[in-house]
Formats: C-alpha cells, sequence, structure tokens
C-alpha cells in the first residue's frame, strides 16, 4: 500500500472513532406519530379542532389504519393504506385543511425537522391523493411538496435556520381545490447534529499530521532528485 492510501486510510479510522456528533435528541414535537387518542381500527376522525398537541384545521384528517376487513378503510375503501407508515394511526390534509403545533425553541443553533408523507389511494372514483402541501413555521414557507395516489410513505427533511428562542408554529398546510390527501406521519424536530469542539480539534490533528507527512515525502522526493 502506498504511503499515501496508509495516511488517507489512517485519517479516516482518527475520524470514525471520534464520538464527533453532539446532538440533544430532545424532540420539540409532540405526538408526532398521531398514536394518540386512539381511534377504532379501520376509522377516521375529522377533528376540527385542537387535540394532543395538533390543531386539524379544516379538512385535516385523523386516520386509523388498521383494519380487520379485506380492502381499505372505511375512508379510502378500494385499496390499503400505503405502506410505510409507523404506528397504526396518521393524519392527513386534505383539499386545503392543515394541520399544525406551537413548539418551543429553548437554544439557538439549526434545527432538522423530519416526516414521513404518503398519498391516499385512489378513492370513489373522485378522490385521491394527487396532493400539493407546504410546511410553514411561524406564517413562512420553508418547502412545497407533493404526493401521488398511492403512494407509499416516504422520508421527507427540512433543515430550519434563523429561529429565535420561543415559540413557533409549525403548519402542513394543504393547497388543492379538488379533494386530494396528503399523508403526514412521523413527524419529528430536533436540534441538528453537529460536531463537538474535541471532534474539530482531533480531525484538525489528524489531518494536520497526513498534511506534514506528505510535505516529508516531498521533501525527501526533491533532496534524491
Amino acid at each position: 500500500m502506498s504511503l499515501y492510501k496508509r495516511l488517507a486510510a489512517a485519517a479516516f479510522l482518527a475520524v470514525a472513532a471520534v464520538p464527533a456528533i453532539a446532538n440533544a435528541g430532545v424532540d420539540l414535537i409532540s405526538n408526532g406519530g398521531f398514536e394518540s387518542p386512539t381511534l377504532g381500527a379501520g376509522n377516521y376522525d375529522y377533528v376540527g379542532g385542537t387535540l394532543n398537541s395538533w390543531t386539524y384545521s379544516g379538512s385535516a384528517i385523523l386516520i386509523n389504519a388498521a383494519n380487520p376487513n379485506p380492502g381499505g378503510s372505511a375512508w379510502y375503501p378500494s385499496a390499503p393504506a400505503p405502506t410505510g407508515f409507523g404506528g397504526v394511526q396518521f393524519a392527513g390534509v386534505q383539499q386545503q385543511g392543515s394541520l399544525s403545533q406551537t413548539f418551543n425553541v429553548t437554544s439557538s443553533g439549526a434545527l432538522d425537522l423530519t416526516w414521513l408523507s404518503g398519498g391516499r389511494p385512489a378513492s370513489y372514483g373522485c378522490c385521491n391523493g394527487d396532493q400539493s402541501y407546504q410546511v410553514l413555521v411561524g406564517g413562512v414557507v420553508e418547502g412545497t411538496y407533493s404526493t401521488t395516489s398511492g403512494q407509499a410513505f416516504t422520508p421527507v427533511s427540512l433543515t430550519l435556520l434563523g429561529l429565535g428562542l420561543g415559540a413557533h408554529t409549525l403548519t402542513f398546510q394543504g393547497r388543492s381545490p379538488n379533494d386530494e390527501t396528503a399523508f403526514i406521519d412521523n413527524v419529528s424536530l430536533s436540534a441538528a447534529a453537529v460536531p463537538e469542539p474535541a471532534a474539530w480539534a482531533l480531525m484538525l490533528v489528524g489531518f494536520g499530521g497526513m498534511g506534514a507527512a506528505i510535505r516529508g515525502r516531498r521533501t525527501a522526493t526533491a533532496a534524491n532528485a
């Protein structure tokens, strides 16, 4: 193995061995999986108010996907729920309905927002999952997303920057004028992972040593030329 390869491997192992990531791991969102309150198997509810940390406005819906009968639920009878959701319940923004929750920022720095997004199966020949929705924080649009009919739940992520300390409101806002629904599940918001000062120091030492060794080899090569 060449000197360069040995040095690169050593630097990689040094960095990999560092317990480098500092993440408080505190989820600022409550009931992000929409598992509470528990609905009956296959049931759904247009909540129309605040319940277990979430505010359901307009055509926002809470769904229990467990179904003792073949096929879909009473709300989407033509097909089973899309795969990939967590637990047995999830929420949805139908037409221009919205889901929102107020959270409290207690320390500065970037925040990572993650969630699962799926599409309602085509139902009754009229009511599908071709929905567009926006994610807003404090009324400011942070991103626009879309789903397709029957789309499996897929991970989505967004980094929030510059939020001040104190209370902020997260909103998933449906945008379709038609009967389209995007499903939302496993919403989580926590401090973005950043290297600790000790990790930066070790990485700098490792790369510094690698650079010094390379310079030393170049000097030796020049002297022997």
